[in-house]
């Protein structure tokens, strides 16, 4: 399946944000000793990045009814500063480029996950699992995007027209 990424148009067919030169371009800044994929590897971890993306609950409104994704929004600020409602913030693009990358790497927050092990014995079997132990992959770049467009969950906002 091809990309189609929202510019902030409001685009009623857009499917991602960000295009497979972006993300290689991204990725390959930060993460230099990344192997190389195909493109219809990229659009697929993109895809399911963007999926996932979609499901969160975001602060503002959709620019409009018939847009295709949640961003571009409406009534958004970030760091104190309003965000127009044909804007793209950064953060969302840093979002997905982690996101993609997690699935990428193999610990996407949607695929099945293993406890961190500290003990293994092979004779008579024996698993110590340590305690602390996550029982998901945490991906502290993309949290790190996602926190300024999140909405918290403990806040009450009040949207006046």
């Amino acid at each position: 399946m091809a990309l189609t990424v929202e510019t902030g148009q409001q685009s009623t067919t857009a499917n991602s944000y960000v295009t497979v030169v972006n993300y290689d371009t991204y990725l390959n800044a930060r993460y230099p000793a990344r192997t190389d994929i195909s493109d219809a590897q990229a659009e697929a971890y993109i895809l399911r990045a963007t999926d996932y993306f979609e499901e969160l609950p975001f602060i503002g409104l959709k620019a409009t009814e018939n847009q295709s994704l949640q961003w571009p929004r409406s009534s958004v600020l970030i760091d104190g500063y309003s965000k127009d409602s044909d804007e793209i913030p950064t953060q969302v693009l840093i979002a997905i480029y982690e996101l993609a990358y997690g699935f990428e790497q193999g610990f996407g927050i949607n695929d099945p996950i293993s406890r961190e092990t500290v003990k293994e014995k092979i004779g008579e079997i024996e698993v110590e699992y340590k305690s602390s132990s996550a029982d998901r992959t945490l991906l502290p770049a993309a949290s790190q995007a996602l926190r300024k467009l999140i909405r918290n969950p403990m806040r009450v906002c009040l949207l006046y027209t």
